[in-house]
């Protein structure tokens, strides 16, 4: 069993180039506290953060060969993960544009018969969106929002990484909002003919 403590940033930033994850858990105890609160000061949100943590130390691995040891690590990290909120934000930002101009199908804003009609009629355009997902979109689309589920929960039990959820979210819920777009601008189209 290697031993990490009392090892220099340069030498675990060595060990990790090698493969080493003793090295990279090493380097995640000294810096995660720091790190964490540098991006809830941002994110206003311990889950994100936390996310966000997580997903700076996974791609620090996958990118470990890129590390400079002579350079400091720090600065390394913090560009990282201003980064990566930086993108999440966006697509956080993307997805409730999206979300808000699906609810527009969806909420009732009355208890009136035809309003109930409505709403089951979105409720089923919904489904059927849904269902013309890809099997992996669709998996990941229904675990996030209709489960309740965080990406880190969904990565772990589909066994895919967080930034494939986050980029699946993304596409899902773009296609949602084109196939309900689509579905009743035919509607609109059936309508505006019928009456004329």
């Amino acid at each position: 069993m290697f031993n990490y403590d009392g090892l220099s940033e340069k030498e675990l930033i060595c060990l990790l180039q090698e493969g080493h994850e003793g090295a990279l858990r090493s380097l995640y105890d000294i810096h995660v506290k720091k790190l964490h609160y540098f991006i809830l000061r941002t994110a206003k949100s311990r889950q994100l953060a936390e996310d966000v943590v997580q997903d700076v130390f996974i791609k620090i691995w996958e990118t470990r060969l890129l590390i400079d040891p002579q350079q400091p690590f720090k600065t390394y990290l913090y560009t990282i993960a201003k980064r990566h909120l930086l993108n999440l934000l966006k697509r956080l930002q993307h997805e409730t544009g999206i979300l808000e101009e699906i609810r527009k199908y969806m909420d009732p804003v009355e208890n009136t018969t035809e309003l109930q009609i409505e709403y089951a009629e979105s409720n089923l355009l919904l489904a059927e969106a849904i269902s013309k997902l890809p099997i992996q979109r669709r998996e990941v689309f229904i675990r996030c929002k209709l489960q309740g589920l965080s990406y880190k929960q969904v990565a772990a039990e589909l066994d895919i990484s967080e930034g494939t959820v986050n980029n699946q979210m993304v596409k899902a819920l773009r296609s949602i909002r084109e196939y309900i777009t689509f579905k009743n601008t035919i509607v609109s189209l059936l309508i505006f003919f019928m009456n004329n």
